[in-house]
């Protein structure tokens, strides 16, 4: 099999190169005077829209492992980002080699023991501090006032806690076990129980407060805590469709069920799915 960017010799041609050539061109044709007023329209804030779209699309196919499908939305993610490529070079003359030498150029920076000091036997734990110490040296760079910038406002509230938490412990603000982490979801915890009846906006408060401590003490045992979430909810839907088809099976309207019908309902599709 070759290589992802082989260069086939023989026939002087690059199949990568060429199909993007292609892919780029049709873009262009349809961002022309005498293209597609649809995609003549559209702009950066309304392609995000569309990326956020095909990553959550390319996420459903990812966790059914199906391969076509995989492709299929990797394709589409291209199209997208080469939409706003598009624009880019409308607006300010971006070619595409210029983006794909910036991915080039941070890659090898943040590669050292390939590129520089060629090092195939480091650890992977090596590998990362050193990724984060050429990581925190750019963006030194980048004039910001707090340890905490440089986090997507547009990040899911999850992910930025977590990323929050890993930028503050860098300088020490942080547990030092995930026992640590745990005290704190527990004094959270107890915390949103005595507010329990006091206004919604300090319910509210404690709330986020116990998400927050939530998502240190994933990070301490090295879990994404959106990716906790995501299949959590996918445990839940698949379990409701469960009771869906046996109220079906059974003649049952899902209103007309007791609150302990729909309890026994739950045991049973857990037992369905082979969870506990």
């Amino acid at each position: 099999m070759k290589e992802p960017t082989d260069f086939d010799k023989k026939t002087g041609k690059d199949p990568d190169g060429e199909a993007l050539s292609r892919l780029i061109d049709v873009i262009g044709r349809l961002r022309g005077p005498e293209g597609c007023a649809f995609d003549r329209a559209q702009t950066l804030p309304k392609l995000l829209e569309d990326l956020r779209e095909e990553f959550h699309e390319l996420a459903d196919a990812i966790s059914t492992d199906n391969l076509p499908e995989i492709s299929s939305e990797i394709s589409d993610l291209f199209t997208v980002l080469l939409f706003m490529r598009q624009i880019l070079w409308e607006k300010n003359g971006l070619l595409t080699s210029d983006l794909f030498n910036m991915s080039a150029d941070k890659m090898i920076r943040r590669h050292p023991h390939v590129f520089l000091e060629p090092n195939p036997d480091k650890k992977i734990e090596a590998i990362w501090e050193t990724w984060e110490a050429i990581k925190k040296t750019e963006e030194e760079h980048q004039d910001r006032k707090s340890m905490l910038d440089g986090i997507p406002k547009s990040m899911s509230a999850l992910d930025a806690a977590q990323k929050l938490g890993k930028k503050a412990g860098r300088v020490g603000f942080d547990w030092v076990s995930a026992d640590g982490a745990w005290e704190k979801v527990e004094e959270e915890l107890e915390e949103l129980s005595q507010a329990r009846h006091e206004s919604p906006d300090r319910l509210k408060h404690e709330l986020g407060d116990l998400l927050l401590a939530l998502s240190s003490y994933g990070r301490h045992l090295g879990i994404r805590t959106e990716e906790a979430l995501l299949q959590a909810n996918k445990r839940f839907r698949d379990r409701f469709h469960q009771m869906e088809l046996d109220a079906s099976l059974s003649n049952r309207a899902l209103s007309s069920l007791s609150p302990e019908e729909w309890n026994d309902m739950w045991i049973e599709a857990k037992k369905k799915e082979g969870s506990g």
